[in-house]
């Protein structure tokens, strides 16, 4: 190791910076819950290698460090985290101790923030993992695909220097930070708001009523929550089952009125076979699962136009049903103040709203920050011998397509892809080819090209067959990452992350290649689509009726 050291002094202070050079096989940036799972299942699979992990904020977590006081996981703790220790603790504890079964338990903010800092104290310890927070990685900076720079505040580990690391990367460097959710507190509203208009984020509303119990008692304040999503759904049940708050004194202004999991009935993966079910259909498929109970709206009067794939149990759904007020009239573009008077406007097309209350006795809850819809789209998760983007390959929770994507990383660095297999995947009539048997570096492309990402929320897709990129990709997963693909589904049984784990869980993958071959036509599949699917069914038919 290179250490240079320099001393910048200006009139506040004497700041000194150090330069350093380090060494890793795998180079991270992001410490949030896709790079944590992603490190745990790589480690379990290659013990041996040294990560680097680096991430602007202070502490391990992503926006979990940024979200409000009262929020809660919104599917069940058995499913997300990492894979090799339950987030949920002792089974037998939960019971005893809180009286809830394990598959009832969400996690707070404060139970997943330990969760994480726990388990990344222990790689450190064992000397399996470099960390480093506070840290800043400028992704222009790369000198070469395997040299990358980033600077450490000294602020971090409280000796005042700051230093800039110049990172050896023998394997790959991973980009974790694409799919980062953006949260109210660090996402301002993107419209126009004038001064003497009052906004609030959810964090502003959990620490005044913190600070200040009267905060709620103000029965002339009128809350205007902004945003249709999870977000303002628990801003409302926080105001008022915590805060006492009268539905009367809660409006809604919801852009557009969205599919929501009915939690306990519902999962991600009821969408995709209701697709199946439905040929694609994506209104046949969402009003199919309503009947069913997976389904759930805030009215029947509104025929949602999107799923993001929000959990709510039908307790929340109730407070959200008892809201005085709802404002239908699309996305808010502006909010004006006029001495005493609040006009809410929604462009050119639609007429303003004009709330009914005093100026000064609105608050507007802002919800609507971009989530985990951040905008990013990646074209590729395998860039390149030495670059990886971590992003969804299947719906949420997020956390399994981080640990399948590690273990494919495993399997090419160990070298027990099936690459006959794969290179088959490939051999189709835009490329009849290519060349066979595939080496290690071509692995990389194999997988590159067989992987596509999963984009999640129901939009206006293009094809149908979009919608059905994670079944494909858990597929082809199966097929790909070992000669057998027993093998590879026996860990999925064992991956805690997994919906497969659970007992008596079916996955029907084989049987949803035979309906994609059968109906490909319908599903919108390409005569070379349906050549590659023809041979993923083939080679998991040992799951037939798994």
């Amino acid at each position: 190791q290179r250490y240079q050291r320099t001393t910048t002094i200006t009139s506040k202070k004497i700041t000194t910076i150090m330069s350093k050079k380090i060494s890793c096989d795998y180079f991270i940036v992001g410490s949030g819950a896709a790079s944590l799972s992603y490190i745990d299942t790589l480690l379990t699979e290659l013990p041996s290698v040294k990560i680097v992990l680096i991430d602007q904020k202070a502490a391990p977590g992503g926006h979990w460090n940024d979200a409000y006081g009262f929020v809660k996981l919104h599917a069940p703790s058995l499913l997300y985290g990492i894979a090799s220790r339950q987030l949920e603790g002792n089974w037998l504890k939960l019971v005893m101790t809180k009286f809830m079964l394990p598959w009832n338990h969400r996690a707070t903010k404060l139970e997943i923030l330990n969760y994480f800092q726990t388990y990344v104290d222990d790689k450190v310890a064992a000397g399996q993992l470099e960390y480093y927070p506070s840290s800043y990685y400028d992704f222009s900076s790369s000198s070469s695909s395997k040299t990358h720079k980033f600077s450490a505040s000294g602020d971090a580990d409280k000796t005042g220097t700051d230093t800039t690391y110049e990172v050896d990367v023998r394997i790959k460097f991973v980009n974790g930070v694409l799919g980062e959710t953006q949260v109210p507190s660090q996402a301002p509203l993107r419209f126009p708001v004038d001064e003497g208009v009052r906004v609030m984020t959810p964090n502003d509303i959990y620490n005044e009523h913190l600070e200040d119990k009267s905060f709620a008692k103000n029965k002339q304040r009128h809350y205007i929550i902004l945003g249709a999503g999870k977000t303002g759904m628990d801003a409302i049940i926080y105001l008022q089952c915590n805060m006492y708050v009268k539905a009367s004194q809660i409006s809604w202004v919801i852009p557009n009125d969205i599919w929501m999991l009915n939690r306990g009935q519902g999962t991600p993966w009821s969408w995709a076979k209701a697709l199946q079910e439905n040929d694609c259909d994506r209104d046949k498929a969402a009003l199919a699962l309503e009947e069913q109970g997976s389904f759930v709206r805030l009215s029947k009067d509104f025929q949602p136009t999107k799923l993001k794939f929000p959990l709510i149990g039908t307790d929340e759904l109730t407070y959200l049903r008892m809201v005085s007020k709802f404002i239908r009239l699309g996305r808010v573009t502006g909010i004006r103040r006029n001495a005493d008077q609040i006009t809410v406007e929604f462009g050119s097309n639609n007429d303003p709203w004009i709330p009914p209350y005093a100026a000064d006795d609105i608050v507007f809850v802002h919800c609507a920050s971009p989530g985990p819809f951040n905008g990013n789209e990646p074209k590729e998760l395998f860039v390149s011998d030495q670059e990886l983007n971590l992003w969804h390959l299947f719906a949420p929770p997020i956390s399994l397509s981080r640990s399948v994507t590690a273990y494919l990383e495993a399997a090419r660095y160990k070298g027990t892809l099936d690459l006959n297999f794969g290179q088959k995947l490939l051999q189709t009539k835009k490329n009849p080819e290519a060349e066979s048997p595939m080496n290690t570096t071509k692995a990389n492309d194999i997988l590159n090209q067989c992987f596509r990402p999963f984009q999640i929320g129901m939009g206006e897709l293009e094809a149908n067959k979009e919608q059905l990129t994670g079944i494909i990709n858990l597929a082809t997963f199966i097929a790909l990452a070992d000669l057998d693909p027993e093998v590879v589904y026996k860990w999925l049984q064992g991956n805690r992350l997994s919906f497969i784990g659970i007992p008596g869980f079916k996955s029907g993958i084989y049987e949803s290649l035979e309906k994609f071959v059968e109906k490909w036509e319908v599903f919108g599949f390409t005569e070379d689509e349906r050549q590659r699917l023809e041979l993923v069914r083939d080679k998991l038919k040992p799951l037939e009726g798994k």
